[in-house]
């Protein structure tokens, strides 16, 4: 009976989240193995960050290496095709999803929400701010690019609208709900891509 891949992390980690996400779309089946960051359970990623991916001796840990890895090896069909203008604009977005996107998104919320959850002290309203502004330039923009197409890295739906799923799912709890229902085109794009099974099923889950 062969191994089934196993992937260690959290269904509520954002970052757990794409790589399942991923899973799902390619119909793999895996083994979540739950990973508690507290006690410390975290040896399979040198960093000591989830998640990590084993399949027999395959092992992968940060969470777009590991959907890049599947992606490639599953079909191809959530990566660009060979045409080098369409590899360059999936991986720009992909580059500013993770340059100028993710950063503020986890910021914003580790200030606004897990701060005081963890005692560390409340809100710095003014860093809150900050993160906001940044974040809506980066909503700006993907806005320009969705009024041309209807997926952020190209004609379909691919790895760069996995990227941004968890945490567009977050922002409403961040307060920021409104800046993606006052775009159309960003706001058709998240009715879109939250429809797919594969983001239902992770979903109802975390």
């Amino acid at each position: 009976m062969p191994l089934t891949p196993k992937v260690y992390g959290s269904v509520s980690s954002t970052c757990t989240q794409r790589v399942l996400i991923v899973l799902e779309e390619l119909e793999i089946d895996y083994e979540l193995i739950p990973i508690n960051m507290r006690a410390g359970e975290h040896k399979h990623n040198p960093f000591g960050y989830i998640p990590a991916y084993q399949d027999k001796d395959v092992k992968i840990f940060e969470s777009r290496a590991i959907c890049h890895y599947l992606a490639a090896k599953n079909g191809g069909h959530l990566v660009p095709p060979s045409n080098p203008l369409q590899v360059a604009e999936f991986q720009q977005t992909a580059s500013v999803e993770y340059s100028y996107f993710d950063p503020p998104m986890k910021q914003l919320a580790y200030e606004s929400l897990f701060k005081s959850m963890m005692g560390h002290g409340e809100p710095d309203a003014s860093l809150v701010s900050l993160y906001k502004d940044q974040i809506r330039k980066c909503l700006d923009y993907y806005e320009g690019i969705l009024e041309k197409q209807d997926y952020l890295g190209g004609t379909t739906f691919s790895l760069v609208d996995v990227y941004h799923m968890p945490w567009t799912a977050f922002m409403e709890g961040l307060g920021l709900w409104a800046e993606l229902e006052s775009r159309k085109y960003l706001r058709a794009w998240w009715e879109r891509v939250e429809s797919r099974p594969s983001w239902k099923s992770i979903s109802g889950r975390s």
